[in-house]
């Protein structure tokens, strides 16, 4: 009976103690998003009663007959849905072309940018929030049977990239390849697939997929792999706003551990494997 009430005592001790840990660990928790400061940018937003964000835009594939409209990049809708829901107001998308991305952050018409990595170097009137939203290892493709055999072969090769792709950067440092960027992802695979480029630089999970379960996919093969970001796809917002950009850098913090970047991109290389496989069908990419 002794024993038996040793092993209790032992039991509920190690109960006590598990209880303590886990409440130390919450302790020492990173603070939630809606506890942390906002700065004016995003102070703004809430007072107005939604957030309004720049993003990419590209006409989807569709019959040469009936094309469609550019429409928001999913990739970077579904993270500027993430942002308004963490500040708990609505969403305004706000497609842009690159040439006015920046333009429309300066002059107020939207509060942030999640439109990939810049083509140029930020400006100093513009910040970006510390870490990548996109974080993918990169794939560079080409013909089986094509002039591009090797890496070395990149060098002064063209590669369709698609618009806001860090990929562009990563040929470019990395190999010497002239990256040729088009409106979107899509529109990059079907330049290259046209003969466009001599190789295509995408994320590796996207191309992989496609040469397995795609039989046009069989006449390309990996070129390189585990290619790189050199830069960012960063939010960007005015510049001046640390609070505003230490709570985006947190955010990205959070959806980093918790999964909801990884589910982001797992959504995006089945929406762009989708799409790409549509061209087979006679889809084409309207520009």
């Amino acid at each position: 009976m002794t024993e038996r009430r040793l092993l209790l005592a032992g039991a509920a001790l190690a109960a006590a103690m598990a209880l303590a840990g886990i409440g130390g660990a919450r302790a020492f928790a990173t603070p939630s998003l809606s506890s942390l400061p906002k700065g004016p940018v995003l102070a703004h937003a809430i007072e107005r009663g939604k957030l309004i964000v720049g993003v990419r835009r590209y006409p989807r594939p569709a019959p040469p007959e009936a094309p469609t409209p550019p429409e928001p990049d999913a990739f970077d809708a579904t993270l500027a849905r993430q942002l308004a829901a963490s500040l708990g107001i609505p969403l305004e998308l706000v497609g842009l072309d690159p040439a006015v991305q920046e333009a429309a952050l300066r002059e107020g018409r939207v509060d942030l940018l999640v439109a990939g990595v810049p083509a140029s170097s930020a400006a100093q009137d513009i910040a970006s929030a510390p870490g990548s939203y996109d974080t993918g290892r990169g794939l560079v493709v080409a013909l089986r049977r094509g002039k591009v055999q090797d890496e070395a072969a990149l060098r002064g090769a063209s590669v369709c990239v698609g618009e806001g792709s860090g990929y562009a950067g990563a040929v470019s440092q990395r190999y010497g390849a002239q990256p040729r960027s088009y409106p979107s992802s899509v529109h990059a695979a079907s330049a290259f697939m046209a003969g466009e480029c001599a190789a295509l630089a995408e994320d590796g999970e996207v191309l992989e997929r496609l040469m397995q379960n795609n039989k046009e996919w069989r006449f390309y093969k990996p070129l390189a792999s585990d290619v790189r970001l050199p830069s960012d796809a960063a939010i960007r917002l005015a510049d001046g706003d640390a609070a505003s950009r230490d709570y985006l850098a947190a955010a990205l913090r959070q959806w980093r551990s918790d999964g909801t970047l990884a589910k982001a991109r797992d959504a995006r290389a089945g929406n762009l494997q989708f799409e790409i496989t549509l061209l087979k069908d006679g889809f084409v990419c309207h520009s």
